[in-house]
């Protein structure tokens, strides 16, 4: 099975139970990762926020082709939105790393094992400026071993001129492969994709 992205400057299909860190400047990366994980026909997304509330990302989904029963957001922004037209799982702070694992296992107990999920988180620089780089880095580690576990797809984002070179490094070692974003231009490294 595999994971079909137009979000970048050439197609580009991932295989199922890839992680995939997506890095470049903060401003950029909500939407790139947005633009990846908005389920195609037949899937199901969930998009972890940590910087929008989860009304402006169904927004956001639905005005790249989502329809709202395709989506789930957990919201770690500690916005009190209003009821939505989707499960919307709420987290007090990004931080709550516990709080968000529980969630999105919530989430995923409405979802067929068969059903593809699309998974995003946005962004892994602000959890970082909640919890330690050592918790984050083990948040991560079991995170990625369930998308690998469950044959989903996931995309995280980082601002790598937010943390120093020992964070990058460690968390960047988490993931499959990596896209780094600048303008209109993705460089993508590692394995797990094919253009």
């Amino acid at each position: 099975m595999e994971y079909h992205v137009d979000g970048f400057d050439e197609p580009t299909a991932f295989r199922a139970g890839t992680s995939l860190l997506v890095t470049g400047p903060s401003g950029q990366l909500d939407g790139q990762i947005l633009d990846v994980v908005t389920p195609r026909e037949g899937e199901r997304a969930v998009a972890i926020t940590t910087n929008r509330d989860a009304s402006t990302v169904l927004e956001e989904l639905r005005a790249r082709g989502a329809a709202a029963d395709q989506v789930g957001v957990i919201d770690c922004t500690g916005a009190d939105g209003g009821s939505l037209d989707c499960p919307v799982g709420r987290v007090h702070s990004p931080g709550d790393l516990t709080g968000i694992s529980l969630e999105f296992a919530k989430q995923l107990d409405d979802v067929d094992e068969s059903v593809p999920v699309r998974v995003g988180l946005a962004s892994v620089s602000t959890v970082l400026m909640y919890a330690e780089l050592r918790t984050v880095f083990r948040f991560l580690h079991v995170f990625t071993a369930r998308i690998r576990s469950g044959e989903m797809f996931g995309a995280f984002a980082m601002d790598p001129s937010m943390h120093d070179d020992k964070a990058n490094n460690t968390l960047r070692a988490v993931f499959d492969c990596q896209a780094e974003v600048a303008g209109p231009e993705v460089a993508l490294t590692g394995s797990g994709f094919e253009r």
